[in-house]
């Protein structure tokens, strides 16, 4: 078999398991999906899988869309890059005179003429050059194109020398033009090789009741059942329409029996919570004011989110029923619902934690504390004139060395610092459940209320790398705790004494 084909069949085989991913979303039990097409004929390029909503969903941007259309560009090796001059060249997408961008622009005109309403996306394995202007433009809250930066500078900018271009491209004649184009347009590269969009399809399929696929198996029966039905010109699917083709091809095995907990969630990351809105009943959307993992205005922290926050939780809690809650969010937003959701609050909530798949930690009734392992603490003193306090709470990642960097750097007055970790030291594995991260909870409050007499004085300065399960349940003892103020780091820059204060406590109102 010869190169060329095999590629073709790969891209193929990848473009499958995107349509599966999504309309995997037609099952969820609030889903707004109304149907989900493979290989539309409605737009030409986007066409790839397009999903349609019941009613629309709102954006990254607070804008209310009510279809998402995908682009999908295989590569079979992971190693390429692509610019800004490669969105306005028609042979990057196997083109002769038409480019990516022309393409959307066409689109938008008809879809999107004041370039909101729907999105259009381009995935692809590759990775946006790091040299490249256009790496710079990307948002990582949802690959948005950030208009507020392609803006800045004179034509002969680097900015403007890209908006140019791109408008002598498209034959537009001025920058608001340009930016309805664009406005739609959602880059997510470096996306999932083939394994591990296999790994994603095998939780997304079991999580709507589909059979998953068996480990080791040389053939994928969701790839061959959706060229097969390509074939026979069967390409637009409603989850009654779908459900009927998966029970007759034996793909069928429904939802194991749980219990009727409500679905609430908050989101302020975008990445692998796109479909929340369709996994749960109720949920508050906090991106506005970030900027991928970095909050846009520092005081929002204590104005609009802790308050937005603190709304949704007293109103979508307000049934006496069981509640998951879904924390696809800065710890800082986890610590605060648990704030707001304390014992005394008489809410029967638990969290969702997000690792290999979606876990409910509810700690059980009945356990034996020595099947957990327990916290290690060592103190060490900075200044005895000080009188706060910091604690490092190092489960996923090593936090002390960056702690005490922070400090140094920003001049902070430190009496000591309690280091914190659990185990053999921070991993993904560490925590085994819910009742582990509860008792952890338990005996860290129980541990920050110890304190001598002088010590509680002063404030408590909160530095965590643990999962939003465990900082959820820390937040449910914080009333205790006396003033405190929690920062986050930038994981993703991974800076040396990369933090930011976020949420201080109590509020003041």
């Amino acid at each position: 078999m010869s190169k060329a084909v095999a590629s073709r069949i790969k891209g193929d085989d990848y473009q499958a398991c995107v349509f599966w991913n999504l309309a995997c979303g037609l099952f969820h039990e609030h889903s707004k999906i109304e149907k989900v097409v493979y290989e539309c004929e409605e737009v030409k390029s986007l066409d790839d899988v397009v999903v349609f909503y019941k009613t629309p969903i709102l954006d990254e941007r607070g804008d209310y869309v009510t279809a998402d259309y995908h682009q999908i560009k295989y590569h079979v090796t992971q190693g390429g890059s692509f610019r800004w001059q490669d969105l306005i060249d028609p042979s990057f997408i196997n083109a002769k005179s038409v480019s990516f961008l022309k393409r959307v622009h066409d689109a938008q005109k008809r879809l999107a003429p004041e370039g909101k309403g729907v999105r259009f996306y381009f995935v692809s394995p590759w990775q946006v050059h790091p040299d490249n202007e256009l790496a710079g433009l990307i948002s990582n809250t949802g690959g948005e194109l950030r208009w507020d930066k392609l803006s800045k500078g004179g034509n002969r900018s680097k900015m403007g020398i890209i908006r140019e271009e791109w408008k002598k491209h498209l034959g537009l004649t001025d920058d608001d033009e340009l930016r309805k184009v664009i406005a739609p347009i959602r880059i997510i590269h470096s996306s999932d090789n083939i394994g591990m969009m296999n790994q994603r399809l095998n939780n997304s399929l079991m999580g709507a009741g589909l059979k998953p696929i068996e480990a080791g198996s040389m053939v994928n029966p969701y790839v061959s059942l959706i060229k097969g039905l390509l074939v026979k010109e069967k390409t637009e699917f409603t989850k009654e329409r779908l459900l009927e083709i998966c029970k007759s091809e034996h793909l069928w095995v429904g939802h194991a029996p749980v219990n009727q907990a409500v679905q609430i969630g908050v989101r302020s990351f975008y990445k692998w919570a796109e479909n929340m809105e369709d996994e749960t009943k109720d949920m508050l959307c906090l991106l506005e004011h970030f900027d991928g993992r970095y909050i846009k205005q520092g005081s929002a922290w204590n104005d609009q989110i802790v308050k937005n926050i603190e709304s949704f939780l007293t109103h979508s809690t307000r049934e006496s029923v069981s509640y998951h809650l879904h924390l696809d969010s800065h710890s800082s937003v986890a610590f605060f619902a648990g704030y707001c959701l304390n014992s005394k609050s008489g809410v029967d909530v638990a969290p969702v934690q997000r690792y290999k798949g979606r876990h409910v930690w509810k700690p059980d009734e009945i356990y034996k504390i020595e099947d957990y392992s327990g916290w290690q603490c060592e103190e060490t003193t900075i200044d005895e004139t000080a009188q706060d306090i910091a604690i490092t709470l190092g489960i996923t990642h090593k936090t002390v060395d960056d702690v005490n960097y922070f400090i140094e750097q920003e001049e902070l007055s430190i009496k000591k610092v309690i280091n914190c970790t659990v185990g053999d030291g921070p991993g993904g594995n560490v925590i085994q459940n819910g009742t582990h991260a509860w008792i952890l909870a338990d005996k860290i409050a129980t541990i920050i209320n110890s304190r001598s007499f002088n010590d509680r004085k002063g404030r408590l300065h909160i530095f965590g790398a643990v999962p939003n399960a465990l900082m959820f349940f820390i937040g449910q003892y914080a009333h205790a705790f006396g003033p405190c103020t929690l920062y986050e780091y930038e994981f993703e820059k991974r800076t040396p004494g990369g933090y930011m204060a976020s949420i201080s406590l109590p509020l003041v109102k």
